[in-house]
C-alpha cells in the first residue's frame, strides 16, 4: 500500500527550514499558485539571521519538498 505525502504548500510570513547538509532558514515572501506547479519568492537568512539572498519565482516543484521543509516552532 503506498502512502501519498502531504504536502503544505508555504504562505507569506512562514518560515522554512532547508534540509541537512546546510542550515538555511528561508522567509516565505510571495506565493503565487495560479499559473503551473506555482512559484515563491523568498529571502534566505544563515543561521544567525543574516540575509543572503532573495530569490524570486522559484518553481515549486518536487525539488522545492526536497531542499526546504516547514519550519515547525515547538514549545518546551
Amino acid at each position: 500500500m503506498s502512502t501519498l505525502r502531504a504536502r503544505s504548500s508555504p504562505r507569506p510570513g512562514e518560515l522554512w527550514l532547508s534540509c541537512p547538509p546546510y542550515l538555511l532558514v528561508a522567509r516565505i515572501v510571495e506565493v503565487d499558485d495560479r499559473r503551473g506547479p506555482g512559484v515563491v519568492s523568498y529571502e534566505l537568512h544563515d543561521e544567525t539571521g543574516d540575509l543572503l539572498d532573495q530569490v524570486s519565482d522559484a518553481t515549486l516543484d518536487d525539488g522545492w519538498w526536497q531542499v526546504f521543509q516547514p519550519l515547525i516552532r515547538r514549545d518546551g
